[in-house]
């Protein structure tokens, strides 16, 4: 059987394709990161974290480019924020004022990242009321900017998330 050249560059395209998955695939080794365990709640994923020493729950959201608390459990959590710019954050609930973080001391899953994070803030009331069903609270919201600086890798099926946290 004879194939043209388009059958043949698609088919070499997707051999390509596939060995690169495999060689990433490979290449990663669970050894060299620490595994946070997440529950999923509507197709949610869920971990628990600490702020100022008080337990907290966080949704990890791929589609997030930012990570925020919700500014409104501020007086519970203290920590303090502040307007800093007149960006404006547009997500679940709107558009809101983006508001810069201070006092927050990050744990997760007993790893210490207050010196290595910051988090925006934000009016995460209409997630919250969107979990009501489930009897999860959020304090908050790690985004790809927190899944890019500590590499990290979700496996949804064994419900872990595996992170390099780098010191």
């Amino acid at each position: 059987m004879k194939r043209s050249s388009s059958q043949l560059n698609t088919l070499a395209l997707s051999l390509i394709m596939v060995f690169s998955a495999i060689q990433a695939n490979a290449q990663f080794d669970p050894s060299e990161y620490s595994t946070l365990d997440f529950e999923l709640h509507k197709n949610l994923i869920i971990v628990n974290a600490h702020i100022n020493e008080k337990p907290a729950k966080f949704i990890v959201d791929t589609g997030a480019s930012i990570s925020l608390l919700d500014k409104s459990q501020y007086k519970r959590y203290e920590f303090k924020y502040s307007v800093s710019t007149d960006e404006r954050l547009t997500g679940f609930g709107g558009k809101s004022r983006l508001m810069k973080t201070s006092s927050v001391k990050f744990k997760l899953d007993g790893f210490d990242l207050a010196a290595t994070y910051r988090f925006n803030a934000s009016d995460l009331g209409d997630l919250n009321v969107a979990l009501s069903d489930t009897n999860q609270r959020v304090l908050g919201i790690l985004g790809s900017d927190f899944l890019k600086n500590y590499h990290a890798i979700i496996d949804y099926e064994k419900q872990k998330i595996y992170v390099k946290f780098l010191y």
